[in-house]
Protein backbone atom coordinates (compact mmCIF):
# COMPACT_ATOMS: atom_id res chain seq x y z
CA UNK A 1 0.00 0.00 0.00
CA UNK A 2 1.30 3.40 -0.86
CA UNK A 3 0.36 6.70 0.68
CA UNK A 4 2.20 9.92 1.33
CA UNK A 5 2.33 11.60 4.71
CA UNK A 6 1.87 15.36 4.61
CA UNK A 7 1.93 17.91 7.41
CA UNK A 8 -0.45 20.77 8.15
CA UNK A 9 1.74 23.30 6.35
CA UNK A 10 1.66 21.20 3.17
CA UNK A 11 -2.11 20.86 3.45
CA UNK A 12 -2.49 24.62 3.98
CA UNK A 13 -0.42 25.22 0.84
CA UNK A 14 -2.58 22.79 -1.13
CA UNK A 15 -5.71 24.61 0.02
CA UNK A 16 -4.21 28.03 -0.70
CA UNK A 17 -3.11 26.88 -4.18
CA UNK A 18 -6.63 25.55 -4.82
CA UNK A 19 -5.36 22.07 -5.63
CA UNK A 20 -8.06 19.53 -6.39
CA UNK A 21 -8.49 16.86 -3.72
CA UNK A 22 -11.03 15.23 -1.44
CA UNK A 23 -10.49 15.98 2.25
CA UNK A 24 -11.71 13.05 4.34
CA UNK A 25 -12.08 13.40 8.12
CA UNK A 26 -12.30 9.92 9.69
CA UNK A 27 -12.91 11.10 13.26
CA UNK A 28 -16.22 10.57 15.05
CA UNK A 29 -19.18 12.82 14.28
CA UNK A 30 -18.76 14.43 17.72
CA UNK A 31 -15.11 15.26 17.06
CA UNK A 32 -16.04 16.62 13.64
CA UNK A 33 -18.77 18.85 15.08
CA UNK A 34 -16.37 20.24 17.70
CA UNK A 35 -13.91 21.39 15.02
CA UNK A 36 -13.04 20.44 11.47
CA UNK A 37 -11.31 21.70 8.36
CA UNK A 38 -13.81 23.56 6.13
CA UNK A 39 -15.09 21.58 3.13
CA UNK A 40 -14.01 18.25 4.62
CA UNK A 41 -16.17 15.17 4.34
CA UNK A 42 -16.80 13.31 7.59
CA UNK A 43 -16.98 9.54 7.41
CA UNK A 44 -15.98 8.07 10.77
CA UNK A 45 -13.50 5.20 10.45
CA UNK A 46 -16.05 2.80 11.97
CA UNK A 47 -18.45 3.60 9.10
CA UNK A 48 -15.92 3.71 6.28
CA UNK A 49 -16.42 0.12 5.09
CA UNK A 50 -20.18 0.73 4.87
CA UNK A 51 -19.84 4.06 3.06
CA UNK A 52 -16.82 3.37 0.86
CA UNK A 53 -19.07 3.06 -2.20
CA UNK A 54 -19.90 6.77 -1.80
CA UNK A 55 -16.21 7.53 -2.34
CA UNK A 56 -15.65 5.28 -5.37
CA UNK A 57 -16.19 8.12 -7.88
CA UNK A 58 -13.07 9.72 -6.35
CA UNK A 59 -10.74 6.69 -6.48
CA UNK A 60 -8.57 8.26 -9.19
CA UNK A 61 -8.40 11.63 -7.43
CA UNK A 62 -6.15 12.80 -4.61
CA UNK A 63 -7.68 11.91 -1.22
CA UNK A 64 -6.30 13.59 1.90
CA UNK A 65 -7.29 11.72 5.07
CA UNK A 66 -7.03 13.16 8.55
CA UNK A 67 -7.90 12.32 12.14
CA UNK A 68 -6.64 13.39 15.55
CA UNK A 69 -3.38 11.45 15.92
CA UNK A 70 -2.83 9.71 12.58
CA UNK A 71 -3.72 6.14 13.58
CA UNK A 72 -7.24 6.21 12.10
CA UNK A 73 -5.94 7.94 8.97
CA UNK A 74 -3.51 5.10 8.33
CA UNK A 75 -6.25 2.51 8.83
CA UNK A 76 -8.52 4.45 6.46
CA UNK A 77 -5.71 4.68 3.88
CA UNK A 78 -5.29 0.89 4.05
CA UNK A 79 -9.03 0.40 3.44
CA UNK A 80 -9.09 2.83 0.55
CA UNK A 81 -5.96 1.32 -0.96
CA UNK A 82 -7.57 -2.13 -0.77
CA UNK A 83 -10.42 -0.62 -2.82
CA UNK A 84 -8.05 0.64 -5.53
CA UNK A 85 -7.77 4.28 -4.50
CA UNK A 86 -4.56 5.49 -6.09
CA UNK A 87 -3.58 8.88 -4.59
CA UNK A 88 -3.66 8.82 -0.81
Amino acid sequence: MEYNDINSLQLNNMIKNKEKFILLDVRTEEEYEENHIPNSLNIPLNNLNLEIEDLLPYKDEKVIIYCRSGRRSIMAALMLSDNNFKHL
